[in-house]
This record gives structure tokens, C-alpha cells and sequence, in this order.
């Protein structure tokens, strides 16, 4: 597994057969992949147990879908994507593995080594994708970037479904604008205002003026 991650990162490509691997190697590979994703996403809460979860059964999903997606696009058995596409695909996102690093960089320079980064596993992805069906790199591309898009609006479904479940914190977003007002209207600055306005309400009844 690690000679064929080697190659793909210096963009070597074998025949999609030679990357029937081990079903145990891709499950660690996959779940390590979520993992990272889950360490790199503060915003989803603080229960690690249902944010770790999450994550990887998300990478398993996406990756499955990814695959099954792609045999359609590059019409490559279309009615029965095959394990060797999941197994590249995943082998060709292994890089990925290197993101909790950058958090040893200085904040302006983690920034712009993440982008690098994930540019980097693009073009290895494309290179790989481009390689083993023989499709224009255009095509390649444009599928990628498509299922992209499919795929952000999957994360933010299923974030919110998982928020709804207690398994991660609800996202403040357009899915569910209301998220976190309850905790707004029970803040300590918002009770303090009101019992200060209460206070007020009680001064001004007490007042008493004197008589003529």
C-alpha cells in the first residue's frame, strides 16, 4: 500500500487491477482519513466520540459515492463500480494524512501550506483519474469538481441531520438559521440586561412623591 501511494504522489500510475488491495488496508485508510478531517473541524463541537463518528462514516459515504459517481462520469462499468476504484481513490487522497501538521506553522503560513496542499492532492487525483480511463483531462476534471459541489451539499445536510441527532453541534447556517438562539436568550449578558430592566421597572414603582 505504501509503494502505491509513493507512486501516485510522483504521479505514477499503474493499471487500475494492480490496486485491488486488502479490504482491512483501505477500511484503516478510509477511517484514518475521517479522523483527520475530524481533528480539523472544531466547528462540529466538543463530544469527540460523536464528532470522530461522524466524520469517518461521512468519508466512508463520500467515498463510496465518489466512486460510484466517477464509473458514471469516465464510463468505466457504470452498473458496477469496482473495489479498485475505491481503493485508488482513497490511495490518491493519502497525502491528506500530512494536514495535522501544518498546525505546527505559524497561522499565516498553515494557511497557504493547507491550500498547497489540497491542490496538490488534486492534481494527483486527476492525474491518476486521467491515467487509468484514458478521458480528457477536462472531463476528469469537471467530474471532480462536480461532485464537489454534490458533495458540500451532502456534508451540510448530513451535518445537520447529525446536529439533530446530538451527534455533533447544529450548524449556524441557511439549513437551520435558528440554531443557537435559544443559548443567545439565555446568555448571561442577556439575563443580566433583563434583570437590570426589571430592577428598573420595580425603582420607578416605588418612587414616591410628596404631597402639596
Amino acid at each position: 500500500m505504501f509503494d502505491a501511494v509513493l507512486d501516485l504522489c510522483r504521479f505514477r500510475v499503474r493499471p487500475l487491477a494492480a490496486y485491488r488491495l486488502p479490504f482491512w488496508q483501505i477500511a484503516v485508510l478510509i477511517s484514518l482519513l475521517g479522523l483527520v478531517t475530524s481533528a480539523g473541524s472544531p466547528e462540529l463541537g466538543t463530544w469527540l466520540p460523536g464528532r470522530i463518528g461522524f466524520c469517518v462514516v461521512y468519508n466512508w459515504v463520500e467515498t463510496l459515492l465518489f466512486a460510484v459517481f466517477l464509473s458514471l462520469w469516465l464510463r468505466m462499468h457504470p452498473l458496477r463500480p469496482s473495489w479498485e476504484m475505491v481503493s485508488l481513490l482513497t490511495l490518491a487522497s493519502a497525502c491528506q494524512l500530512f494536514a495535522p501538521l501544518l498546525d505546527w506553522l505559524p497561522d499565516d503560513v498553515a494557511g497557504g501550506a493547507f491550500l498547497v496542499l489540497m491542490l496538490y492532492s488534486l492534481l494527483v487525483l486527476c492525474n491518476a483519474l486521467v491515467r487509468i480511463s484514458g478521458m480528457r483531462r477536462l472531463r476528469v476534471v469537471i467530474g471532480v469538481l462536480l461532485f464537489s459541489a454534490v458533495s458540500a451539499c451532502l456534508m451540510q445536510m448530513s451535518w445537520y441531520w447529525a446536529g439533530q441527532h446530538g451527534w455533533v453541534k447544529q450548524p449556524a447556517s441557511w439549513w437551520n438559521p435558528y440554531a443557537g438562539s435559544d443559548d443567545a436568550d439565555s446568555s448571561p449578558g442577556a439575563s443580566s440586561s433583563s434583570d437590570s430592566a426589571d430592577s428598573d421597572e420595580s425603582a420607578k414603582s416605588d418612587v414616591q412623591f410628596p404631597l402639596p
